[in-house]
């Protein structure tokens, strides 16, 4: 297999899949269950009239789920490893607000472990680049 192919045989593909399928279910239950969307994020909704500041959250994971869904299905692996890489700074964002506001602070460790599947995700579509760039440039002096 040409080593700059990306896709459903490649396990980033679908490590990266894995986080695109969560982002478009977050999204989807932000909008249906904004209260247990919030709750699961792991900060109570005090007024259910304050549901739409749960839709925009709802909103961003939305777009997110649709644009890693778009950058797979164009094989960009170049794009989701600068995205993956750029995103990490959401959950940790997201486990600061939990820790700082939330009574319960156990929901701010999900946050955490998405931050380092992310880096680890994007580590290795960094790699994996690498590697594609060192086989163009062989292939390039050898052709």
């Amino acid at each position: 297999m040409n080593k700059n192919y990306w896709g459903p045989k490649s396990v980033t593909f679908w490590l990266v899949g894995v986080v695109t399928l969560l982002m478009l279910f977050l999204g989807v239950k932000g909008f249906i269950l904004p209260e247990a969307a919030i709750r699961d994020f792991g900060i109570p909704l005090h007024d259910t009239a304050d549901r739409y500041l749960v839709h925009i959250k709802a909103d961003r994971d939305l777009f997110i789920g649709i644009f890693l869904l778009a950058l797979m299905v164009l094989r960009m692996r170049k794009a989701l490893l600068v995205v993956m890489f750029t995103s990490i700074l959401m959950p940790i964002v997201d486990a600061i607000l939990v820790l700082m506001n939330a009574v319960d602070k156990t929901p701010s460790w999900i946050h955490i472990v998405t931050a380092v599947y992310g880096l680890v995700v994007g580590w290795m579509l960094y790699r994996e680049e690498q590697r594609a760039k060192i086989v163009d440039n062989r292939t390039v002096s050898f052709g």
